[in-house]
């Protein structure tokens, strides 16, 4: 497998004067969807894609509930998941309440299977013209 990259260019936010580095940045060809994933999956096992796709939309509906309920969801060598809190600092412990909370995320930490599946993916470069960095809005 390889995975396309191209050269991109950043600047410094702390000195914009600088000329900036062209750093590797991932080329996606587009976005695999659940059915695009079910057809796949279907067609290494013995399972149809609508079986697979039924899976998948089963799992995307238990994961919240795990997740809210306080479970780290260990998917053997898939990876696991888990909630993590980002939050403002209280001095004191009677003083952390539920609006301290700003943002509650899920962390996701690759099994080992997976990462030893990317392992023979091979970084090539796109041929084409530098992309310069876009600006946010």
């Amino acid at each position: 497998m390889s995975m396309k990259f191209r050269p991109v260019l950043r600047k410094n936010p702390r000195k914009l004067s600088d000329p900036g580095k062209f750093y590797p940045n991932p080329v996606y060809r587009g976005k695999a969807t659940f059915r695009d994933v079910s057809n796949a999956i279907a067609g290494k096992t013995s399972l149809s894609s609508t079986d697979c796709l039924a899976v998948l939309e089963a799992l995307t509906a238990v994961l919240p509930e795990f997740l809210s309920e306080g479970y780290i969801v260990y998917l053997n060598d898939f990876g696991t998941l888990r909630l993590t809190i980002k939050g403002d600092g209280s001095p004191t412990k009677q003083q952390v309440k539920a609006s301290s909370i700003k943002s509650i995320r899920v962390n996701f930490l690759p099994g080992k299977e997976l990462m030893e599946g990317l392992k023979s993916t091979k970084p090539e470069l796109e041929k084409g013209k530098v992309t310069p960095v876009r600006k946010k809005k």
